[in-house]
């Protein structure tokens, strides 16, 4: 179970739960989780390179925030700056090579590594208390 401000909570819940801050350092955590599995650099994956080795490694990132991190397609595609099918072809492609054992396996390792890094998040998170939103402001016309 995971701490949430001096509450127990069963799962991560995103409304409300965490700020945009602590979403962003959970999505930035499976882009380096996919990227040091796959062998590329982290900043190809954050970047719109479209070499297959860099798409996958996306793909999977993608994937990990869907299935293990809980994130709803629209929040992902908004994190990874893509268009909403775009994580959904992403998901499915990752959910139909988990058929073959060794890449479930390695996908199931992947899920474990990243949880373990979302309770960090969520640790040093708890340990701050919650962070305080910075609002926008808005230029008088």
């Amino acid at each position: 179970m995971l701490l949430k401000w001096g509450k127990r909570m069963t799962g991560i819940e995103w409304g409300g739960g965490l700020s945009a801050f602590y979403r962003r350092k959970i999505v930035a955590a499976a882009r380096e989780v996919s990227a040091l599995s796959c062998g590329v650099n982290e900043g190809d994956v954050r970047a719109n390179l479209r070499k297959s080795d860099v798409a996958f490694a996306r793909q999977l990132a993608m994937y990990l925030c869907h299935v293990t991190a809980n994130m709803s397609l629209r929040e992902i595609s908004a994190a990874f700056g893509r268009d909403r099918t775009t994580v959904s072809h992403a998901c499915h492609a990752i959910e139909d090579q988990r058929d073959c054992p060794t890449f479930d396996r390695q996908v199931e390792l992947l899920e474990n590594e990243y949880r373990g890094r979302i309770r960090a998040i969520i640790a040093d998170a708890a340990r701050a208390g919650p962070p305080l939103e910075r609002k926008k402001l808005r230029q008088a016309s």
